[in-house]
């Protein structure tokens, strides 16, 4: 409900006023004299104002003043029964919406004050969009197929579309976690509301209570100006705390104050600021293990964990590393204009095989590279820049050494090629867990610890890939 300050000492005009605003749907607090107001001011948070100029006492103009250092925000309406051009040039200098002379309509009045609202919450989205448009960046996708990351989407989903007030992302670091915060925003009712991000690990301790909670002018010193905070431009939209466990601890228990009330203070202010915020934290830090250090508030962390997520590291998503590739890939070509057939065997090999300490980040930047230093027509396992030797790809199954088939056999005076003999090991198990399992490669690639798409991948490179396929059940009777 709008709320408004109706501040006249004609008290017929007062009284009839209140009447047909509240009959209107507003909330009025009515006042006969502006020092009654300023008591009001310090107990309640009004959008609009209706101000007489001529006032006993402290005059009109003077308690407009008043009413804009309170909440800037308050869009104020002077009347008065004379027409004077330089008081309302005054009024509209020191902050007024709008000037309107008595005797005046109801209808007037009711328009005059649609249309101050309307102005604020303009206002108030044009920050949000500048806010917006500071930290915008081009929209990336979430995807996968692997059993865990659909696990993951399936949640993020049901997640997102309920509009779930709480949600603690956790992942290591380059997994992602900025992605889904973005995802849980799009899905969710607030859609089109403002989508604000803070990175609590790159804020000075000193300033970050200013920075969420913002300032009010000569807060203290180079305070210029009213400053809102990002909880307050996130308002009716969703707030992305990233990096969550680097939040100062004396910060920690005002938010957990704010988060629990929806309210907050701005540094230097006099009374609170209603919100209504969502909050995604993601953090890729034990925040049990913080707590018992006494790094992050308990409290504070049982609240976060409302509804939780865990990203998987790409290590443990084989089978989306090549269709991440295969995206970033497209991406790149498109930012660089250069245009390339593919990765070649032995790119995507090095790609399943490799660690991803630094998991999608790293991905996303080992395809730039190469699309950048590439030129040839295909992407190359050299060309990706991965720490470590990569294996040559193969064509043909490797053949056994007879004679060194183990750590303790010696070692032939002559040498022999370690890399053939590795290949031989490898090709071998692959051919006894699909023996042991029938067949069926899923299991074969668990029994063996990797994934499906991994083991395919091997076995067609020793050329096995025709030779065994997946058992298929027919129902019939066996011949």
């Amino acid at each position: 409900m709008t709320d408004i300050l109706l501040v006249d000492d004609e008290k017929l005009i007062l009284w009839g006023l209140k009447k047909d605003l509240e009959k209107a749907g507003y909330r009025v607090t009515a006042c006969a004299s502006a020092e009654e107001a300023l008591t009001r001011l310090e107990d309640g948070h009004f959008q609009a104002a209706l101000l007489d100029v001529r006032l006993p006492g402290m005059g009109g103009l003077d308690l407009l003043e008043r009413v804009k250092a309170a909440n800037e925000d308050t869009q104020v309406i002077m009347m008065t029964a004379f027409a004077d051009v330089e008081g309302a040039v005054s009024a509209i200098r020191r902050g007024a919406f709008d000037f309107v002379l008595k005797p005046f309509s109801l209808e007037k009045i009711h328009l005059t004050i649609q249309n101050a609202l309307q102005a604020g919450r303009l206002q108030k989205e044009v920050v949000s969009l500048r806010t917006e448009r500071a930290q915008l960046r081009p929209r990336a996708v979430v995807t996968g197929r692997s059993p865990r990351m659909v696990a993951v989407l399936e949640a993020i989903d049901r997640i997102g579309r309920a509009g779930a007030g709480v949600v603690l992302i956790h992942g290591e670091s380059g997994t992602g976690k900025g992605l889904v915060a973005n995802e849980l925003h799009r899905l969710g009712p607030r859609a089109a509301a403002p989508f604000i991000e803070i990175n609590c690990g790159a804020i000075p301790e000193s300033l970050f209570e200013s920075e969420l909670f913002g300032h009010e002018k000569g807060a203290f010193t180079g305070a210029t100006e009213r400053k809102l905070g990002l909880m307050e431009v996130a308002d009716g939209g969703t707030l992305f705390l990233d990096e969550v466990g680097e939040m100062p601890l004396t910060i920690q228990t005002k938010f957990l104050k704010a988060l629990e009330e929806q309210k907050i203070w701005r540094v230097g202010g006099r009374r609170p600021v209603q919100i209504d915020v969502n909050i995604v934290a993601a953090t890729n830090k034990d925040l049990a293990q913080a707590v018992q250090r006494g790094e992050f508030r308990e409290d504070l962390f049982y609240r976060l964990n409302v509804v939780p997520i865990a990203l998987p590291p790409l290590r443990e998503r084989g089978e989306d590393i090549l269709l991440l590739a295969a995206h970033f890939l497209e991406v790149s070509q498109a930012r660089y204009r250069r245009s390339f057939k593919g990765l070649t065997e032995g790119a995507k090999h090095r790609l399943l095989t490799y660690d991803w300490p630094g998991n999608i980040r790293e991905l996303r930047n080992c395809v730039e590279r190469a699309v950048i230093l590439e030129t040839g027509p295909y992407i190359t396992e050299a060309s990706l820049g991965l720490a470590g030797e990569p294996a040559p790809a193969r064509t043909s199954l490797p053949v056994p050494l007879p004679g060194v088939d183990s750590p303790e056999a010696p070692i032939p005076d002559s040498g022999f090629d370690l890399e053939s003999l590795l290949n031989t090991i490898e090709c071998g198990y692959l051919k006894k867990a699909l023996q042991q399992c029938d067949g069926n490669q899923s299991q074969a690639a668990r029994l063996l610890g990797m994934t499906r798409d991994n083991f395919r991948y091997r076995l067609k490179k020793y050329g096995l890939g025709e030779a065994v396929s997946e058992p298929v059940a027919t129902g019939g009777p066996k011949g």
